[in-house]
């Protein structure tokens, strides 16, 4: 799968449930050469103002992919990462892709440190920014 389909299913997946922050991660697939998209449920106690993943699944999905980011939704803000997302994301290494269901527009944090692949890293960079 390519980025633009990847970040098409995170919009649809946003928009079609914009009363709770979607989450999940965006990875790669060195097999494959293909972007993977994988929904999580939010399991915070208020999934309307934030977003917990399953730490297990986190693992899980890293074990199999290249991480690229860790994506959410915001229903009533724009893409702007909030303070807990930035720590959220400096705390994990691991930049935050954010959409944004009001302005339908993302955004990409990238915390100073990165736990990822820098050539995947870079790769989607590209892609984004091309996006």
């Amino acid at each position: 799968m390519n980025l633009k389909n990847s970040l098409q299913q995170i919009v649809d997946e946003s928009e079609s449930n914009s009363f709770v922050e979607v989450c999940g991660f965006l990875g790669f697939d060195r097999d494959k050469e293909s972007y993977v998209f994988q929904i999580q449920k939010n399991i915070a106690e208020d999934p309307s103002k934030h977003f917990m993943i399953d730490p297990l699944n986190y693992l899980l999905f890293k074990d199999e992919y290249d991480l690229v980011a860790v994506y959410h939704s915001h229903i009533n803000s724009d893409s702007e990462p909030s303070e807990f997302d930035i720590k959220m994301a400096n705390t994990c290494c691991i930049p935050f892709l954010i959409y944004s269901v009001e302005t339908k527009k993302f955004n990409l944090y990238e915390p100073q440190n990165l736990e990822t692949d820098v050539i995947i890293h870079n790769r989607f960079k590209e892609d984004y920014d091309n996006y």
